[in-house]
């Protein structure tokens, strides 16, 4: 059919059909589909069944078995997930303006005594410092000797050549002459006396002749220039030393041995030594006399009232708490016969009789008497365990106790009988003592908290993290938020939803008001959260502000503590913060740090009225925070 053909009605008929057809067509594809309303997810958290591997392996003398626990059942309420940012927390006090002093006169110390000390490149921390504190007691073959003193370069990303060298104390110049070391340039030392009678000298050498004008026999101030790096035979650096002799002559620079043996100190170390024992609070610090070495000391616990256990060095040092003084040592070899006393890789006490046990590394496990009033240990008993990697010991509630190796977990006796085998399903993360069980964390999504005891191991239906004990119930903190355990019904509540964060660089703690606090780390924030008894949000707080790193958190004779750490390959430094949590504000009581560091080996406990503090890579403080708090609060 034509259309011209058709008459005009028929026409215009058409035309608005095709029309309505079009319109019709545009609409249906244009039109947008409403999204679905958005639902938070509720969590399903696998029931708890009794690990097939957590059966006791039974022995000659074990009877005892392993009760698995009611099936759980996960019943969530979570509340809703922190803001992206929250409102920064409050800081006060400054440890190291409460020690400061100008330097005056004293009797014995006619340019003053030192009030602490900085180091030689980029002071006070040398933060930015990459080159520096890593190469004392080095053996260098070209010289067939040992290096006397630590090489610093200048702050990362600058030339060497002409970086200002400063006085690290106060103190009286001894010997100062442009061409010292002749080829190798300038050389300053300077002589620094503490308040209870010590002394010793910092060496700068490799220094710009024209840069050393400071003349023999003036006084300097910590902090002020003593010259610039130089260009010596070798690439421009500062030759930096630490010793006890050799006022007045420039010295070797490298030794035939240990250059400890000799009369000199590792640099950075006697530095963060020095600067810890004067800040406030602090009772003592121990090594007295840094080693040099990086220490990786490990808290084994109370002997008794006056004594601290540690494991540092390959073997266990009975400390006075009083004054950090070596009461005695004790190594594996001494009764063991074996090459080297650094075997002893782990050590815990027992809970309910004075006993003592230690492990190496080939799983053998000798159970000792620790001295109280005699002066040596006495044997108890030793066994050779079957396990695969280095081992830990963990001490069982009731006595006896666990070893851990990779994945595995054997339950000793007192009287050195195992009692049963189990394995986790990863590698143990977190562990903590709580009333008659030891809980064991790993970072498991599912099935990640094990409680165990000497009748055997069992899992929960949480994921892994850090767990707490508060009053008497079993909370943990995981990657994506908290629950709490009920030991009668065997379920796990998720109280608290988080977005994804990162443990390590987190942790939560037991209030002593029955609630809890909290340090996440996620994409959005870094936070401090404080929960109630029933795990209801408080408040939350950012920790913008303070420098980001890992944080650990402890409870000590009725208050809260934060440790925070940074680290970097040349650089850790550890602040120690006391929390107002009514407040919601932090305090400074103590900043330490290493430049050798071991973040791992940092650790914090309470002993008696102090806490015992472990740099990494440093050393172990003994603080009253208390005395400190009161010394740097306005």
């Amino acid at each position: 059919m034509q259309l011209a053909k058709l008459s005009l009605a028929t026409r215009i008929t058409l035309l608005f059909l095709l029309l309505l057809i079009l319109l019709l067509s545009a609409c249906s594809q244009g039109t947008a589909v409403a999204p679905p309303t958005a639902v938070s997810p509720t969590p399903v958290l696998p029931t708890r069944t009794p690990s097939p591997t957590a059966t006791v392996t039974p022995t000659a003398t074990a009877t005892a078995t392993a009760t698995p626990l009611p099936t759980a059942t996960a019943t969530p309420t979570p509340t809703p997930t922190p803001t992206a940012t929250a409102v920064p927390l409050t800081f006060s006090g400054d440890p190291r303006a409460a020690i400061l002093s100008s330097p005056a006169p004293q009797p014995g110390a006619p340019c003053g005594l030192v009030d602490t000390l900085d180091f030689p490149i980029d002071p006070p921390d040398a933060a930015h410092v990459s080159r520096g504190g890593g190469d004392f007691g080095v053996f260098r073959s070209r010289y067939d000797k040992y290096h006397a003193g630590e090489d610093w370069g200048g702050p990362a990303g600058q030339p060497n050549l002409g970086t200002a060298v400063y006085s690290i104390g106060h103190g009286l110049v001894t010997y100062a002459e442009p061409e010292g070391w002749n080829r190798d340039k300038g050389v300053v030392i300077i002589q620094h006396t503490f308040a209870d009678g010590r002394s010793f000298y910092s060496f700068y050498g490799h220094l710009d002749p024209p840069s050393v004008v400071l003349p023999a026999g003036s006084c300097v101030a910590r902090g002020q220039q003593v010259g610039n790096i130089g260009q010596p035979r070798t690439s421009p650096h500062l030759h930096f030393e630490i010793r006890t002799h050799l006022p007045y002559t420039p010295g070797p620079g490298y030794w035939p041995e240990d250059p400890i043996t000799a009369g000199w100190l590792p640099p950075s170390a006697t530095i963060w030594q020095e600067r810890l024992a004067a800040s406030p609070g602090v009772q003592w610090v121990w090594p007295e006399i840094a080693s040099g070495s990086p220490s990786a000391t490990q808290l084994i616990g109370q002997i008794d009232d006056e004594t601290v256990a540690v494991l540092a060095d390959g073997q266990v040092v009975g400390l006075n708490m009083v004054n950090g003084r070596v009461r005695w040592r004790y190594a594996l070899a001494d009764d063991r016969r074996l090459e080297s006393a650094a075997l002893l890789g782990s050590a815990a006490l027992d809970a309910a009789q004075p006993l003592l046990y230690l492990a190496n590394q080939f799983g053998q496990v000798t159970a000792v008497a620790p001295p109280r009033g005699q002066l040596s240990f006495s044997t108890q008993w030793e066994i050779d365990v079957d396990v695969t990697g280095l081992p830990t010991l963990l001490p069982l509630p009731g006595g006896g106790v666990l070893l851990l190796a990779r994945q595995q977990m054997v339950a000793l006796s007192g009287e050195g009988v195992e009692l049963w085998r189990a394995e986790l399903p990863a590698r143990p993360f977190r562990w903590i003592v709580a009333a008659d069980q030891l809980v064991i964390t790993t970072a498991a999504d599912a099935n990640g908290l094990w409680t165990v005891d000497q009748g055997g191991a069992a899992a929960w239906p949480t994921p892994g993290g850090q767990p707490v004990s508060v009053n008497g119930q079993i909370w943990v903190y995981a990657a994506n938020g908290v629950y709490r355990l009920h030991e009668q019904t065997g379920a796990a509540d998720w109280l608290l939803a988080l977005p994804g964060g990162l443990l390590p660089d987190g942790g939560m703690v037991a209030r002593p008001d029955g609630g809890v606090l909290l340090a996440h780390r996620d994409l959005y924030d870094h936070r401090l959260i404080a929960l109630d008894g029933n795990g209801r949000v408080q408040w939350e707080r950012s920790l913008r502000g303070m420098a980001a790193g890992e944080v650990r958190l402890l409870a000590a004779h009725g208050r809260l503590y934060l440790l925070s750490q940074t680290s970097n390959d040349s650089h850790s430094e550890l602040t120690l913060y006391a929390i107002d949590t009514a407040a919601a504000h932090l305090t400074r009581l103590l900043v330490g740090g290493s430049r050798a560091p071991l973040p791992a080996a940092t650790w914090a406990a309470p002993a008696g009225d102090l806490l015992l503090i472990n740099v990494g890579g440093g050393n172990l403080v003994a603080i009253n925070p208390l005395f400190a708090l009161e010394s740097v609060s306005p």
